[in-house]
């Protein structure tokens, strides 16, 4: 009896061993030197990967591990507050990271102190410039990546170096910035990283985040096609090659990616008692929008139904009823299925959400209520002048072209063509001249483009029409709305699609490929 409670003992401990590395795998594979005990290290590398592929929490709760198992293990403390900070979303929390670091020594100087190596005591100070650097966010993340740079500069060939160099490049980016210079050098190291070390989580996330527009998707492609392997375990990286997938219109290739990531996003939420809204949600959405794109309207339906159901388990949520607006206004507006919603008042959360309004808009107009429409427009109005008062100047561009798409329809219904022609014309140029092409469902969620086009299809032009169909389909390709409009502008024009080069295009309306296949 004593030898079988031993063997069992013995089997029960190699099993947690074994759950524990085979959980790390699914994270990818790194290569991280560093001076922390043996027993600490497969927490560590957890954390690590975890950051990597943008799993915050899971991260923090395998630094806080690492930490006490070797609590003078300095990177433990800097991983962790690391997951404290989110770098292309702008957000970090600075008290939350300085109880972190504060655990490991009460000050700067001591922590340095505590670190045991120079790579180890340049992480520290990175960290520091990351959160305590003199200036607001973006100078701060300035700050750190000049100092990623000197460290990568260095230690040229060290992969988690590079990796978080090319990260902190990719931090800097916001919001209608001019050029792609960091993105490029981003994309370079991060290739770098994926040619010595086709395991490694961050260089293909990084990878697909550099090239996550329109013109450059298709280098990703490769990295997008295996990084949900590299890390199954990571709800995110189940997610993250739909980025690519929706830049090149693989539609399909979308719904699986986010049909296993919302999958894993609740089962985490469940696992480690995450609040609701965040990864799943974000997941949800993608889910949803390429449903709308097949034509696949039911499936969208139980999409939108899955979301209400988690509002009214969150009532309270902001995040989830943003979520949960947009997610409706897209179904609206893709489906045409116009309501008499109302316009709720300004200082509620409905009635100052700028997408939602948008909707009760232009649903309103379409309708033929120009009174709640010119409500609705008034409201946007106001609420484009409160970005710009906030010094949101990229929000109030956005605001813009909701607004003017407002107008543009109003205009259409009430039988004025030519104000609904130049207000739609003058939400596009706003669009494609001001603003960057969307890193995923299009935000304005209506493309301004597409809507020009709509109206000069409506209005008997369809040569026009066919020319900015094509533009909106290099804007976002083989969005369905505007392979249907330009289908239909060809053949008004008395013109052969086919006769169109564009690949995306011949490719959208090829066999199988039509939205109203519901494929």
């Amino acid at each position: 009896m004593k030898v079988t409670t031993t063997l069992r003992l013995f089997l029960a401990l190699f099993l947690v061993q074994a759950s524990a590395v085979t959980g790390a795998q699914e994270l990818g594979n790194i290569a991280f030197p560093n001076s922390g005990s043996e027993a600490a290290q497969t927490d560590f590398l957890t954390g690590v990967k975890a950051l990597h592929s943008f799993q915050f929490d899971e991260a923090r709760f395998a630094f806080e591990r690492a930490q006490k198992t070797d609590p003078s293990f300095a990177l433990a403390y800097w991983g962790q507050a690391m997951s404290d900070n989110h770098p292309l979303w702008a957000q970090q929390d600075i008290d939350a990271a300085s109880v972190a670091l504060n655990r490991l020594a009460p000050n700067y100087d001591a922590r340095l102190k505590a670190a045991k190596t120079e790579k180890e005591k340049e992480f520290i100070a990175a960290v520091e410039t990351l959160y305590f650097s003199p200036g607001d966010k973006l100078q701060r993340d300035f700050a750190y990546s000049e100092h990623m740079a000197r460290m990568h500069d260095r230690w040229p060939d060290d992969d988690e170096i590079s990796i978080f160099y090319a990260l902190s490049l990719l931090g800097t980016v916001r919001p209608g910035d001019q050029g792609y210079r960091r993105q490029a050098l981003a994309a370079s190291i991060s290739q770098s990283v994926f040619a010595r070390n086709e395991q490694h989580p961050g260089a293909a996330h990084f990878i697909i985040h550099s090239f996550d527009d329109p013109d450059h998707a298709i280098l990703a492609l490769p990295a997008a096609t295996v990084y949900a392997e590299i890390a199954p375990a990571a709800a995110h990286a189940l997610h993250m090659p739909s980025h690519i997938f929706l830049q090149l219109g693989m539609w399909q290739d979308v719904v699986n990616s986010n049909i296993d990531a919302y999958d894993a996003a609740v089962t985490v939420n469940k696992k480690f008692g995450l609040a609701e809204g965040r990864e799943d949600f974000h997941t949800l959405s993608w889910l949803a929008y390429a449903n709308l794109m097949l034509g696949n309207f039911d499936d969208a339906s139980e999409n939108l139904a899955q979301a209400r159901a988690t509002l009214d388990r969150n009532a309270d949520s902001a995040m989830v009823r943003n979520g949960y607006l947009n997610m409706r206004g897209r179904h609206v507006l893709e489906t045409g299925q116009w309501e008499d919603f109302e316009l709720a008042a300004a200082d509620t959360p409905e009635g100052s959400h700028a997408n939602w309004v948008s909707v009760v808009g232009m649903s309103a107009a379409y309708l033929g209520n120009s009174e709640k429409a010119q409500l609705a427009t008034a409201r946007l109005g106001m609420l484009k002048e409160r970005m710009e008062t906030a010094g949101r100047a990229y929000d109030a561009k956005k605001i813009s072209v909701l607004e003017n798409e407002v107008v543009a329809v109003m205009s259409l219904m009430n039988g004025d063509e030519q104000r609904a022609i130049d207000a739609a014309r003058l939400a596009a140029d706003i669009e494609i001249r001001e603003m960057q092409a969307p890193s995923g469902p299009p935000d304005p969620m209506k493309p301004a483009i597409e809507l020009y086009a709509d109206i000069l299809l409506a209005t008997n032009r369809p040569v026009e029409a066919l020319v900015a169909y094509e533009q909106s389909l290099q804007w976002i390709p083989r969005r369905a709305p505007s392979v249907m409009g330009l289908e239909k502008a060809a053949s008004d024009a008395g013109q052969a699609s086919g006769g169109h080069q564009n690949p995306s295009i011949a490719d959208a309306i090829g066999p199988g490929g039509s939205h109203e296949a519901g494929h």
